[in-house]
This record gives C-alpha cells, structure tokens and sequence, in this order.
C-alpha cells in the first residue's frame, strides 16, 4: 500500500482511540459522539476537495488547486497526466493541420467520401479540376454534381485497382485520371491527377508512329513493286531497267534522307547537353551561301549580309544542321527568279541572329504556329515534290533549344518569310574592337 494512504487512515484510527477513551470515563455516548463528529468534518473536507477538484477539471485553468496530504498527491499525478496528454494532443493537431495543409496544396485533387458517396471534405486542386466547392457542395452525392454516365458507372463498381480517365468538367480541353482509394469508417478517398500534357505527348507518339509509316509506305512501295515486276521478267530488259533506277534511287534517298532525320532527333532528345565550342558563324554564313548558290544552279538571286563579326559559344556540327535546314528550305519554296538574303548581324541585350530572308509563296498565319510540330506540312504534296522529310524544323527547333536560342517565323502570303535564329547574349562571344583602318561589314552576292 502506498505511504500517503497511512495518513487518513491514522487519522481515523487515531480519532477512534480518542473516542474509546473518552468514552470509559464519563458519559458513554460522548466519545462516539465526539469520533461522529469528527468524521463528519473530516467527509465535509473530502467533500470540498472533491468540489474543487471538479471546478479544476471543468474550468480552462492550468495550474491544480492547492492541497496537502493525499490531495495534494492526487492532484499533482493529475495535473501531470493532464499536462502529458495536452502536449500529445496539441502534437497530434499540430502534425494533423501540417497533414491537411499539404493536401490542400497539393497539385493532384483530393476527394473524401463517406457513406453514400458523399463529400466529406476536398482540397484546392479538386475544386479547380471537377468544378465542386466546398462552401456550396459538402455533404452532397459526388455522382449528382458530376454527371457523366462513365465517371457514376466507375464510381459504382467501387474497383480500386481501375482508374478512369476523362475531360474535366470545367475545363473541356483537360484530360483527368481518377483513382480510388478505401478508407476506414466507411470511407474513400477520390484522387484526381490532370494528365494533359501525358495525353498529349502519347496522342502525339501515336501520331509520329502513324507518320513514319506513312511517309515510308510510299518510297517502299515503289522499290518493292519494281523488283517484283523485274523478278516477273523471264529476261529483263536492261533498257527498261535502267529507265527506271533513276526513281528507284530518288525513293531510297527519300529512306534515307528521313531515316537520317529520325536518327538526329533522336540523338538531339537523348543528349541533354551540347558539347560546345567557338563556332565562327560569319565563316559557316559564307558555306551556307555557297551551297545555296549550289543548290539553286542560278535560279534564285543569293546573298549574304554580314553585318557581324561575332562568334558563338556552341555546337559547330548541330548549328550548321540547323541553319542549313532553314537556307534549304527558302531555296526550295522560293520559285525562279526569286531572291533569298542570309545575313548575321548582331541583336538587342547582347545577342545575335542568323536570319534566311525569301521572296517565296509566304505561310497563312494559322500555319506558323505548328511549323516546327514533326511532318506538319502546309502542302504535303509540295513538300514531298521538293524532297522535304516534315522533320527540318523540328530538328532546328531542338538544335536552338539546346543553345538556348529560338526559332523566329514572320511570314506573309504573296511576298515571302524571314526564319530567324535568335541566340542569347551568354551564347555571343562578341568581336574584338576593329582597328581605324578596318573594312566594314561586306555584302556578297
């Protein structure tokens, strides 16, 4: 038994001593008069703890009232368990509302549901992708608010390991993927993840994948069907087969040319940084030109303006692909008698711009958007006539990307298009400063 219970029991036993004494010598009832009493006020004390000790438990004060003895005892385990559990409460409220605040905040919607499919609470990012609000929409059905027969179909089937995709309903152009998720308590927890961009990028490999086959369906099918027809031959004619190679090998440059492509974008996508160098851009300006001169064999009119002198930090190799994709494609839109202007000159904050200048055709504006998308054309039957693969300016696109720069397109129909690659001023290595006697710079034409 523990000490502080030896005091009231003394106490009692104590009083009933005294009692019995007094009792022998006097009057007899005296004594049991006098312990009577004596445990009556020793009940009114215990009663009035008592009263103190429930004020305590009921009001907000901290601290116990004071006591001595077995009270004060009491009262200090209590006002120390209290303090415990009032510290792991607050802990608990405090890990709790951190809990709940990084829900809010998080980017994938949050939806508990309790019985019926009710909403119990959500967070921002649900609000925002399905439209539901918390000061209007608590505690209604979640199949009510959202009606698509598809999403009340899922819901219904409760199969925890089947998402659901399907179009936000305050967004249209929005793709959303809904999981399930069980709770205790009856409960589930919604879990909404905008998948756009994920669809899009698969939308678009479904898209390139259908391409590709579609761009090397045709040149295959020629080779194809003119070897067969020669194997058909019980003695081929030389003549007749030689009248046909010279197609049979424009068809497989056609292969090789976009297999060529594919494998640069591919190269580009898996290499994440560019193994740079000093590029002399006025001497790579000047090859340009003398391949467009090649190119053209004298029907469009060339020249270069080398209004710059600076270099750039970068990767000769992809830079010089990039670029000769853009003279490329203005030799081979611009029609005869037409005149074609590269020029590198310096640019605003420091950088600089190589720019093709044509007087071809010119783009409609709702075309330019998607120029540098992978075999977009705005004139499939042109591009392929000029032997074009629809992957030249996306590589120039990813080849500018990697230096930092960008890819400019004005453009206006009947009068022609100026593609202009735009670098930042920390990919310029500038001039050094030209002596008095210095040449200007020069056009070449």
């Amino acid at each position: 038994m523990p000490s502080f219970w030896w005091r009231p029991l003394g106490l009692v036993l104590g009083l009933a001593v005294l009692s019995a004494l007094l009792s022998t010598g006097s009057e007899p009832g005296t004594g049991w008069a006098l312990f009577a009493g004596g445990l009556g006020l020793y009940l009114l004390y215990h009663l009035r703890q008592l009263r103190k000790l429930s004020d305590w438990l009921a009001s907000d004060q901290q601290a116990p009232p004071s006591a001595d003895g077995l009270w004060g005892d009491v009262l200090y385990r209590l006002a120390k368990l209290l303090r415990a559990r009032q510290g792991a409460q607050q802990k608990v409220t405090a890990d709790l509302e951190q809990m709940l605040e990084a829900t809010r905040n998080l980017p994938d919607g949050v939806v508990i549901l309790g019985e019926d499919n009710r909403i119990d609470w959500l967070n921002q990012a649900a609000e925002s992708l399905l439209g539901i609000s918390p000061a209007r929409d608590l505690g209604q059905f979640v199949h009510y608010l959202m009606r698509q027969a598809r999403f009340s179909a899922w819901l219904s089937a409760e199969d925890y390991g089947q998402t659901l995709s399907m179009t936000s309903p305050t967004a249209p152009g929005k793709t959303l993927s809904l999981q399930l998720v069980p709770l205790p308590r009856q409960q589930k927890m919604l879990l909404v993840r905008d998948i756009t961009e994920i669809a899009r990028v698969e939308a678009m490999r479904r898209d390139f994948v259908a391409d590709v086959s579609h761009e090397l369906r045709t040149p295959v099918t020629v080779i194809v069907g003119f070897l067969e027809a020669f194997e058909d031959m019980p003695e081929p004619d030389p003549a007749q087969f030689r009248k046909h190679i010279p197609l049979m090998r424009e068809q497989s440059d056609r292969i090789r040319r976009l297999v060529d492509d594919l494998l640069t974008l591919a190269r580009l996508e898996s290499e994440p940084d560019t193994r740079d160098e000093s590029v002399d851009v006025p001497a790579l300006a000047r090859r340009l030109a003398e391949e467009a001169r090649t190119m053209s064999q004298g029907r469009q009119q060339i020249e270069l303006r080398e209004d710059s002198t600076a270099r750039l930090i970068g990767n000769s190799q992809e830079l010089y692909g990039a670029l000769a994709n853009l003279v490329s494609n203005a030799v081979r839109y611009t029609p005869a008698g037409g005149r074609i202007e590269l020029r590198w000159a310096d640019a605003e904050h420091g950088g600089a711009v190589f720019s093709v200048k044509d007087t071809g055709e010119g783009i409609e504006p709702q075309h330019i958007p998607r120029l540098t998308e992978r075999f977009y054309r705005v004139d499939r039957g042109r591009s392929r006539a000029t032997g074009g693969t629809g992957l030249g300016l996306a590589i120039v696109k990813h080849v500018l990307q990697r230096h930092q720069a960008r890819l400019r397109i004005d453009s206006t129909v009947g009068k022609g298009s100026t593609f202009a690659a735009v670098f930042p001023a920390e990919r310029v290595i500038p001039a050094a400063a030209p002596d008095a006697g210095a040449a200007a710079p020069h056009t070449a034409t």
